[in-house]
């Protein structure tokens, strides 16, 4: 199995990942600000530039080009000016993929662009995650409205925002004050609909803050800055101050830190039957907290990904359980804390060192292979035993005396992958395994323990 690392390119503004997650964008009134060039155009020309291919050496010998993304360079004609210098024409940069975040202009479309340099390029850029968007035909477009009007607007700025609650929650029972302090101090209170809203408030640094009702959390106090007839939104995630709290111990009693913890519900919507709520981990001195947890029925487990090169225990649901048939729920009420869900991992299992050895089909050893032993009873664990053969094909992994595992092998070349095993053995120390050949044109060998699988063609 092979981990990938995407690189994500950082923008100026505003910020995206793959695939494409933005951080925002800001309502217009902040976003025009922040956006050295905003302008209503038509697309003239859009033309696709900067691929990259590279040829690869695959591992049956034959080669394989890989095609990179590029961006496209898209040529308007400058209908309206809001923001910047413009010329009667403009070109705008967009990448070419939609997953990173690459807006997909028509030919002949009108679009409203908000547009940002990227970080050492004089050149202007936009993505999904900016305010541009396309013009419908007949219909008032709310971006293009306020900037219109903007010249004869009022001065002042604007600070507003709403808060959301948890499901079923009635505003009565969650009393909360806003506050900003800045150029001005004020206080304000939610409206029926759970909103906030302070205008004509001179431009600068403001910080705002949320008071909350005794039992309920929210973010800790943001700082905005508003320009001139700017405003900035800051909106409120409102959370039960649940905590759910114990301590995880070894058999012996001594506290055990970084022990990876699970909350979950039943869930028959999903396919484990168990939905994820929150994860923690133990501290020095053994303990963790579950915070803000709304009311409800949950199940606790220590050690939840199963043992590691650093962690020699299984799984434990509280309060001493092997799955989550027999672990004992815990429930907690609005805003309450349960504490002691404590949970004792059996004895440090023993570690034993394994031995063996990676062969090409003609027996000839197979170098840099990585080797995986899994725990059958934890095959998805992230952490399994691994290592990389050397140039005799051999190679040494560390694993837990008396569990039985599965034993892979996947060497890569090109665009190709080919594995050898499971080979399925019990852990003895300083065993040696028989050798396992790379033989299967697929990477997964752990694929063929499916009853139904279909090696590819």
């Amino acid at each position: 199995m092979r981990h990938a690392l995407l690189f994500a390119t950082i923008l100026l503004a505003p910020t995206c990942s793959y695939a494409c997650s933005c951080i925002g964008p800001n309502p217009v009134c902040s976003e025009y600000w922040r956006s050295p060039v905003v302008f209503r155009g038509k697309v003239v020309e859009r033309t696709l530039l900067s691929h990259t291919e590279t040829t690869v050496r695959n591992l049956d010998g034959s080669t394989s080009t890989i095609h990179s993304p590029g961006f496209y360079r898209v040529r308007f004609s400058v209908l309206e000016a809001f923001r910047g210098e413009l010329q009667e024409e403009i070109t705008i940069l967009t990448d070419e993929q939609s997953s990173a975040c690459g807006f997909p202009f028509e030919e002949a479309g009108e679009y409203v662009v908000f547009a940002f340099s990227k970080e050492g390029s004089g050149e202007l850029w936009t993505s999904k995650c900016s305010l541009t968007h396309k013009l419908q035909a007949g219909k008032e477009d709310a971006d293009l409205t306020w900037m219109r009007a903007l010249r004869s607007a009022p001065g002042g700025v604007t600070i507003y925002g709403r808060l959301a609650p948890p499901q079923g929650l009635e505003e009565s029972n969650l009393p909360v004050s806003i506050s900003v302090r800045g150029p001005e101090a004020r206080e304000a209170v939610l409206d029926s609909k759970w909103q906030y809203r302070f205008s004509g408030l001179s431009p600068g640094e403001y910080t705002v803050s949320a008071l909350m009702a005794p039992g309920f959390v929210t973010a800790d106090p943001r700082k905005v800055t508003v320009t001139g007839k700017g405003c900035a939104q800051v909106d409120w995630p409102v959370h039960y101050d649940g905590h759910i709290r114990g301590r995880i111990t070894d058999g012996s009693g001594k506290p055990l830190d970084n022990i990876y913890m699970v909350l979950q519900r039943r869930d028959s919507h999903v396919a484990t039957g168990l939905a994820q709520v929150a994860v923690n981990q133990t501290d020095s001195n053994g303990r963790y907290d579950f915070l803000r947890v709304p009311p409800g029925d949950y199940l606790v487990s220590a050690n939840d990904l199963g043992p590691s090169p650093t962690r020699p225990y299984p799984r434990v649901y509280y309060p001493n359980a092997d799955s989550d048939t027999d672990a004992a729920g815990v429930h907690l009420g609005a805003s309450t804390i349960v504490e002691n869900i404590n949970i004792s991992l059996p004895t440090a299992w023993k570690r034993v060192v394994l031995h063996t050895r990676v062969l090409q089909p003609d027996v000839a050893p197979t170098t840099q292979a990585q080797v995986d032993a899994r725990d059958i009873d934890y095959l998805w664990s992230v952490e399994p035993a691994m290592a990389t053969t050397g140039p005799d094909g051999r190679a040494a992994l560390t694993v837990y005396e008396g569990r039985t595992y599965y034993l892979t092998a996947t060497i890569t070349g090109g665009t190709q992958q080919r594995c050898a095993g499971p080979l399925k053995f019990t852990a003895k120390d300083s065993v040696i395994l028989e050798p396992i050949t790379i033989e299967h044109n697929w990477g997964n060998c752990l694929a063929q323990l499916n009853p139904n699988f279909r090696p590819p063609r």
